[in-house]
């Protein structure tokens, strides 16, 4: 517990300390390596279940789905970088199976390719939607930061609340969780969201109210705890306890942002229909 509270606050003072320094670009690159390890390790599982995904070409197209979906300036830009990439990648793909006479990694390498860099880069989606006349640039990234931390505080709070409260089980995929702690979770994300909104009162988009931004954060909150357990499946399926080992107290890139990545589409989506 201790070593995990550790590498949590080193990390996120390497974010502020990161977006303090480069701003949005420090937080591209940031996603682009959260993005690119999560990936990877995805890929890892998978070959420990039996599949065989063409990892360096998956890596590659997902780098590049991210850091052009925001270099390329616009909001419509993005599904042209994501069309590109994923063509590319059935293209060489296809060619280099079909070599060896059948198709034994395009589904894994297309799956892990769509399920981390495709659904991360809706939080740049959301940043270029928001970043809209009469907003700023810190608005823009303040809006999808703060949709990660309602991912994150609903880990920690159902992490708190299933602690001490935890009895009921929520599911045999994480035999931990239980609906005390998923409830909990919400509850922390909601009243944390609205002291953060409070506390950067005067980074909040205008088109945003404080009651809708409230209302907002329960669906992503949900969609936080799917997240976490669909990556709790593709753990116990490949018969490993962590994606890897490379945060002490925490284990892979995948299990700290593996709740971010239903978040991201959700979010945007939100944001699209009700707010800008």
């Amino acid at each position: 517990m201790k070593t995990r509270i550790k590498s949590s606050i080193v990390l996120w003072l390497s974010t502020v300390l990161l977006i303090s320094l480069l701003g949005i670009h420090g937080g591209i690159f940031l996603l682009a390596l959260l993005a690119y390890f999560s990936q990877l390790e995805l890929y890892q599982m998978f070959e420990k279940m039996g599949l065989h995904p063409m990892k360096q070409t998956g890596l590659v197209c997902g780098s590049i789905l991210i850091f052009g979906s925001f270099y390329f300036g616009s909001i419509d830009a993005g599904q042209d970088i994501f069309l590109i990439s994923f063509l590319a990648l059935i293209i060489l793909i296809v060619r280099i199976d079909l070599q060896a006479g059948r198709l034994k990694s395009l589904m894994p390498t297309l799956f892990g390719f769509i399920y981390i860099p495709y659904l991360l880069h809706f939080l740049i989606k959301l940043y270029h939607l928001s970043n809209i006349e009469g907003n700023s640039t810190n608005s823009s990234l303040f809006i999808s930061l703060w949709v990660i931390s309602i991912a994150i505080n609903t880990d920690i709070g159902g992490y708190i609340f299933g602690m001490i409260l935890g009895k009921t089980k929520f599911s045999v995929i994480s035999p931990k969780k239980t609906y005390e702690g998923a409830i909990g979770g919400v509850i922390f994300a909601v009243i944390l969201s609205y002291l953060i909104l409070i506390f950067f009162n005067s980074l909040i988009p205008s088109q945003l109210s404080l009651g809708l931004a409230i209302l907002i954060t329960i669906p992503i909150s949900l969609a936080s705890i799917a997240s976490d357990l669909i990556e709790s499946a593709f753990k116990r399926q490949a018969g490993t306890k962590d994606s890897s080992q490379i945060i002490p107290g925490v284990g892979g890139v995948f299990d700290l942002c593996d709740s971010i990545i239903l978040t991201a589409p959700l979010a945007y989506l939100l944001f699209k229909f009700f707010v800008f």
